[in-house]
């Protein structure tokens, strides 16, 4: 390998341009997948949803929001939030995000972490299913009790007591007071800590649309201006992916070929002076085989490497970096193929290796025989003996055959299962990816994570708060 690089040392320049553009094809082939997964998760499950906290949300859905919002950070989410002065398809008041809120980066994290459960829980009252009406009901009756309680406590008629059948679960958590709704969402906080992150995501994603609905703006043209804009990324990815991999083929040939071409010289050049003595040393065929076969040997080993060995290690650092800030839970898949790919390279190559010295010297048997027949043909003629000589050539070729067949069978084969298992291990991943964010939301709404919205049937703890129900 040493030698090698002696004999690339001209083309630094070129080898050093073939490192750069390979890094990035291979920003490229890593960035596709995401684009793929964005376009899947973002732009059609998530209806080209991308942000975690509304950019814009009328005043009242926002009330609603606030009444989910542990009352501590209640003002921070109202000082993010401003009256727009656009004009939309809606009659109340619309409040847009400030944009020095949008601009720090801290301040969004901050506001999505205080709104990511909230509006899970909107999301699912929103969405009218009997479980939510069962819950409604259920809060109604409770209420109606604890009333009926007090008032018997008091042995007194209270005054204005509100009609609980008119009142929907937004009305009813307004009604029970900030310290009666804080014991309520602590307690509920508690059952989505076990909840995937992608999972509040997903609702929120859903809640910002429906809150986006409501206010008029065309959520179908969100849609399809993310799916059109992420796939004009891909496209412009893939076309300079592939402008890259010409670029380092043709990069790599003209440094291959200029490295074949200098060594040809210096093997004729070193040829040509051997002594008598040194000639007795090598024979013809070798000689034949050394300055014609190998030379090309190495040539497309350089391309090899230029091409894809080079490439190799920058994929794979790319690819940890990207498994790592995507899913970290989910990098033993890597480690796992990795492992196994490196004890099947292993054993091919400890079976293989041996076989490609054998073909050196099954090479040179060849052009021996070959050349013995096309120098000796008059005399071969003469004694009669094409049918032997056709014999030793056949002999000659099929041992080499079957020696080239063995290694590249073994080769293809372990290229083959590498890029199967990877590809099939990648794909499993993203699966796995796409299923959390996909099918998590599902659950929070029909039968999964049902706890969450029951606990609102239960008001045992409610006892604990003197000011759970306040009289009007």
């Amino acid at each position: 390998m040493g030698k090698l690089l002696k004999f690339l040392k001209p083309y630094a320049g070129a080898v050093v341009a073939i490192i750069c553009i390979l890094v990035v094809q291979a920003y490229c082939d890593l960035s596709l997948p995401t684009y793929t997964s964005d376009i899947v998760n973002v732009g059609i499950q998530q209806g080209g949803i991308d942000e975690t906290v509304p950019d814009t949300i009328s005043k009242k859905d926002l009330n609603h929001l606030l009444l989910l919002v542990p009352s501590d950070k209640q003002e921070l989410v109202k000082n993010a939030y401003t009256k727009s002065t656009k004009k939309y398809d809606y009659k109340g008041t619309v409040m847009e995000l400030k944009s020095s809120v949008k601009e720090d980066d801290k301040k969004m994290e901050k506001l999505s972490d205080i709104l990511g459960k909230p509006m899970l829980l909107a999301a699912g009252f929103d969405s009218g299913s009997d479980m939510t009406q069962r819950i409604e009901d259920q809060m109604r009756t409770n209420m109606k009790k604890q009333v009926e309680a007090k008032q018997a406590e008091a042995k007194a008629q209270m005054s204005e007591v509100p009609d609980f059948d008119k009142m929907d679960i937004y009305d009813m958590l307004n009604f029970m007071g900030a310290e009666g709704r804080d014991a309520l969402i602590k307690q509920m906080n508690k059952q989505m800590n076990s909840m995937q992150d992608s999972i509040i995501e997903q609702a929120a994603s859903t809640y910002i649309k429906d809150a986006y609905t409501h206010v008029g703006i065309d959520t179908d043209q969100i849609e399809t201006s993310y799916i059109l804009h992420t796939g004009a990324k891909m496209l412009a990815l893939a076309f300079l992916g592939m402008a890259a991999s010409i670029m380092v083929g043709l990069l790599a040939s003209r440094v291959g070929a200029g490295v074949g071409r200098g060594l040809r010289e210096n093997v004729f050049r070193k040829v040509v002076g051997f002594s008598n003595a040194e000639f007795d040393k090598f024979s013809t065929a070798s000689l034949i085989t050394r300055s014609t076969n190998d030379i090309q040997q190495i040539q497309l080993l350089i391309v090899m490497i230029l091409r894809m060995v080079l490439y190799a290690p920058i994929m794979a650092i790319g690819g940890i970096w990207k498994v790592f800030h995507t899913n970290v839970s989910m990098s033993w898949i890597i480690g796992l193929a990795v492992a196994i790919i490196v004890v099947i390279v292993g054993f091919l190559f400890f079976v293989v290796m041996p076989k490609f010295k054998l073909i050196q010297n099954q090479v040179d048997r060849l052009n021996l025989v070959s050349r013995e027949i096309l120098t000796g043909l008059s005399v071969i003629r003469a004694f009669g003996t094409q049918k032997h000589e056709e014999e030793r050539f056949d002999d000659a070729n099929k041992a080499l055959t079957k020696t080239n067949l063995l290694v590249n069978r073994a080769m293809t084969f372990e290229q083959y299962y590498a890029a199967d298992r990877m590809g099939r291990w990648s794909q499993y991943q993203r699966r796995c990816n796409a299923g959390w964010r996909y099918d998590g939301v599902y659950p929070v709404y029909n039968a999964d994570h049902h706890g969450i919205l029951n606990d609102l049937y239960d008001f045992g703890y409610a006892s604990k708060s003197s000011s759970i129900c306040k009289p009007y």
